[in-house]
């Protein structure tokens, strides 16, 4: 059983609770609240826990006998599964009245947007706009952005509808949530919502979102007025600390603002990404500032996390959306990208302002992301579902061990 304690909160800048790091000696007593525990059809399906210990964190209360946790993947991820959806929407009258509502959804927000030639970004199908985004090396951000979204929700839907354990987890807020860069935007929503109707009612608006925050980035991205064909983004195996350093002087050298030069966008326990234009990265990768450390492009040719730019305008992104105001975070464990720190309750409009901004304008930090997991599961045996999210949790269970971890 996890405690988490209802003391000694620190709010971190994403309005999520930071906890401290405090030991505290086995006999001392911490007022909590717990929720009853998972039923044993639950245990059952994962492997045996062979050791098991109490962690006590800050943070919204949540009691579970064995860790599950509902993981989104992040635009590294390349196995939509589109064609699932569709096949099993002839069987479910909700996913089907999803996908054309949420594809209408994405038609009115492109003709709403104040954007030139919006008419590259028409699509017939969501199946066709996923062969569209696979044969791009580098593919659109706002269509990629578009596709991760509609699919992450669409698995969502076809994930709770079929599988009565996960669809318990979900609706008695007993999954951790953790979800990566644009990841985040489908995950507020499956965080604040406790039933399939209320998921699906307002599933469409979060495309809708999606749409909004992808011609964001696309916006901001093309003001450097560089090629938008190769990879912006530039992961290399050194310390985000390493990393920033090395960023820091070269910008310097060339007389760049933080603004207008390079920065380190994503860290994690093995690796930092560095964003910025292609030819700027050219020239700091040419000259091999991080010697024989792994150096991976990423299909990725856009701005996010872009920590020195001006705050993106998070309500127009959101849009009217009354359905948001409606529903509420509660007692969900909905883990920060930026802060791996846990989500306090509120409004599903100000959870999903606050995914934006850690996918627009905030650093995400998979270390302390993982880590946290780390710290909430202790030595229990964690089960993943994965949404939309095979590379993600490739990285989660190198994290927590693969004897400590598995994917359902």
């Amino acid at each position: 059983m996890i405690r988490y304690p209802l003391h000694n909160d620190i709010a971190s800048c994403d309005g999520a609770v930071r906890c401290r790091n405090k030991s505290s000696p086995k006999s001392t007593k911490i007022r909590a609240l717990a929720i009853p525990s998972v039923g044993s059809l639950a245990l059952k399906r994962c492997r045996k826990v062979t050791r098991s210990r109490k962690i006590l964190r800050t943070g919204p209360t949540v009691t579970m006998s064995t860790p599950y946790i509902l993981l989104f993947g992040d635009q590294t991820e390349t196995n939509f599964n589109v064609r699932v959806l569709f096949e099993y929407s002839k069987q479910s009258d909700r996913l089907r009245s999803y996908i054309q509502r949420s594809q209408e959804s994405a038609r009115r927000a492109f003709e709403n947007a104040a954007v030139p030639d919006v008419k590259k970004y028409a699509f017939d199908s969501y199946l066709g706009l996923e062969e569209r985004v696979l044969a791009q090396k580098v593919p659109d951000v706002v269509l990629r952005t578009l596709l991760l979204c509609f699919t992450q929700l669409g698995h969502l839907i076809m994930r709770l509808e079929k599988d009565e354990r996960v669809r318990a987890l979900w609706s008695k807020q007993k999954l951790l949530i953790v979800a990566s860069c644009a990841g985040q935007i489908p995950a507020a929503l499956a965080a604040a919502t406790q039933s399939l109707d209320e998921l699906a009612d307002a599933a469409p608006d979060i495309v809708a979102t999606s749409v909004r925050a992808g011609l964001d980035v696309d916006r901001r991205t093309s003001e450097y007025s560089d090629d938008r064909s190769e990879s912006w983004a530039t992961a290399v195996g050194v310390s985000l600390e390493e990393a920033q350093g090395v960023v820091a002087t070269f910008n310097q050298s060339k007389d760049l603002s933080a603004a207008k030069g390079l920065y380190c966008g994503a860290t994690s326990a093995w690796a930092t990404t560095i964003i910025g234009p292609p030819r700027l990265l050219r020239e700091l990768f040419d000259s091999t500032p991080f010697g024989k450390a792994r150096v991976t492009p990423l299909p990725i040719n856009a701005t996010f996390h872009a920590l020195h730019a001006e705050r993106p305008d998070i309500e127009t992104i959101i849009g009217k959306a009354p359905k948001l105001d409606k529903l509420n975070l509660k007692r969900g464990t909905f883990l920060s990208s930026e802060s791996g720190a846990i989500f306090p309750p509120q409004t599903a409009r100000k959870l999903l302002g606050e995914a934006l901004l850690n996918m627009l304008n905030r650093m995400t930090d998979n270390e302390k992301v993982f880590g946290e997991v780390r710290n909430l599961t202790g030595d229990q045996e964690v089960c993943i579902f994965p949404i939309v999210a095979e590379k993600v949790a490739a990285r989660l269970i190198k994290v927590l061990g693969e004897d400590k971890a598995h994917m359902e």
